[in-house]
C-alpha cells in the first residue's frame, strides 16, 4: 500500500505538469480575428452589439496526435446602460491522451466615451475550468509484453481505476480603446494564479498571462470606383501572448469586399528554447445577420518544434436587426450604436 500511495503521488505530480503542458498546447493554436473576445473579453462590448456564435477547430499535431476544440460564445448588450454581459464556453479534448478540459467564463464590459468618436471598454471576467483524465488512455507497465514488444490486455494496476480530475477558478481584467479606424487592447488573465494540480497537496500554479491585441481598418474604396465594391475595407490585426515560457505573436491582413473577406495570417510561437513559424488562410462570408468563417493553418515542422495544422469552421449571428440596412454593415470597427 505504501508503494501504491508513493506511485500515486508521482503519477499525480506528472499529470499536474502535463496539465501545464496542455495549457501551452491550447495557447499554441491561433485565434481567429473574428473571435478576438476569446483572448480579450472586453471585445464583447464593442459597439454594444448583441451576438452569438460557435467555432469548431480540428487540430493535428502529427505523429497520430490530434485534438478538438469547440468554442461557444455570445453577449447581450444593454445600450441604454452602456454595458454588455458576455459568456464564453470552451471544450478542449486531446484524444489520444484522454484529457478533456471544459471551461466557462462570464465577463462584464462597460463603455466610456473618451473622445468625439473614441471609446474605452473596461472589463472584468470570472471563469471556472474543469479537467479530467481518462485512465483507459494510459499505458501501465503490466500491459507491455517485453518479448513481443506489444501492448496487450487491460491493466490490473490499482492506479488504472483512478480517474484524476481537477477544477479551478480564474479572475481576469481587460480593456480596449477603439474608434472607427483602430483598436488597441490588453487582457490580464489568471490574475489569481490558480492551482491547477490534480493533487491539491501539490501546488502547480497557472501563471498570469499578458495578452495585447490591436487592429486597424481602412476604407480602400471610399468613392466606389475601380474594380472593388464600394464597401471594401482593409482590416489588419495582431495579438501577442506572454504566458510563462510561452510567447505567441500573430498578425493577419484581410480584404473585406462587401460580404466576402479573404486574408492571410502569420504567426510565431516559442516555448522555452523551441520556436516555430506558421502561415494560414482566412475566409469569411456574410449574409444578412449571419457570418460564416473558414480558416486553415498550415503545419510547420522543424527539428525543435512541431506546430499543428488546424481547420476552423465558425458561424456567428448578429442580433441587430438594423445592421443589414447600414452602409457600414460589413465594417468591423464601428461606433454607430454609441
Amino acid at each position: 500500500m505504501i508503494k501504491v500511495n508513493y506511485t500515486y503521488r508521482i503519477l499525480i505530480l506528472g499529470l499536474s505538469l502535463f496539465s501545464s503542458a496542455i495549457t501551452y498546447a491550447q495557447t499554441s493554436f491561433p485565434v481567429s480575428p473574428s473571435i478576438v473576445q476569446k483572448i480579450n473579453p472586453s471585445i464583447h462590448g464593442l459597439n454594444l452589439n448583441s451576438k452569438a456564435g460557435v467555432m469548431f477547430s480540428s487540430i493535428n499535431y502529427g505523429d497520430g496526435l490530434s485534438a478538438e476544440n469547440n468554442y461557444l460564445y455570445g453577449n447581450m448588450a444593454f445600450r441604454d446602460l452602456n454595458f454588455s454581459i458576455g459568456v464564453d464556453v470552451n471544450s478542449f479534448s486531446l484524444n489520444q491522451l484522454g484529457l478533456k478540459e471544459n471551461s466557462m467564463r462570464l465577463s462584464y464590459a462597460y463603455n466610456f466615451r473618451i473622445g468625439v468618436d473614441t471609446y474605452f471598454i473596461g472589463g472584468l471576467d470570472l471563469g471556472v475550468t474543469a479537467q479530467v483524465l481518462d485512465p483507459n488512455a494510459l499505458i501501465f507497465g503490466d500491459q507491455i509484453n517485453e518479448q513481443l514488444g506489444t501492448i496487450v490486455g487491460s491493466s490490473i494496476d490499482p492506479l488504472a481505476t483512478i480517474k484524476p480530475s481537477t477544477n479551478y477558478f480564474e479572475i481576469g481584467a481587460s480593456g480596449v480603446v477603439y474608434n472607427e479606424k483602430f483598436m488597441a487592447g490588453i487582457h490580464l488573465a489568471h490574475l489569481n494564479s490558480p492551482n491547477i494540480s490534480f493533487n491539491k497537496e501539490t501546488v502547480v500554479e497557472k501563471e498570469m498571462a499578458v495578452i495585447l491585441n490591436g487592429a486597424v481598418e481602412l476604407d480602400v474604396n471610399p468613392y466606389g470606383r475601380g474594380i472593388l465594391p464600394q464597401n471594401s475595407y482593409f482590416f489588419g490585426s495582431f495579438y501577442g501572448i506572454l504566458h510563462g515560457e510561452t510567447t505567441r505573436i500573430l498578425a493577419s491582413q484581410e480584404l473585406q469586399m462587401n460580404n466576402l473577406s479573404l486574408g492571410i495570417m502569420q504567426s510565431m510561437i516559442s516555448f522555452g528554447e523551441n520556436s516555430a513559424m506558421e502561415m494560414g488562410l482566412l475566409t469569411t462570408i456574410s449574409f444578412d445577420n449571419f457570418l460564416f468563417k473558414f480558416n486553415y493553418t498550415f503545419a510547420s515542422k522543424s527539428d525543435e518544434f512541431n506546430a499543428p495544422s488546424i481547420v476552423e469552421l465558425g458561424l456567428r449571428f448578429n442580433f441587430d436587426r438594423f445592421s443589414r440596412n447600414s452602409r457600414g454593415y460589413y465594417k468591423r470597427l464601428s461606433t454607430n450604436n454609441l
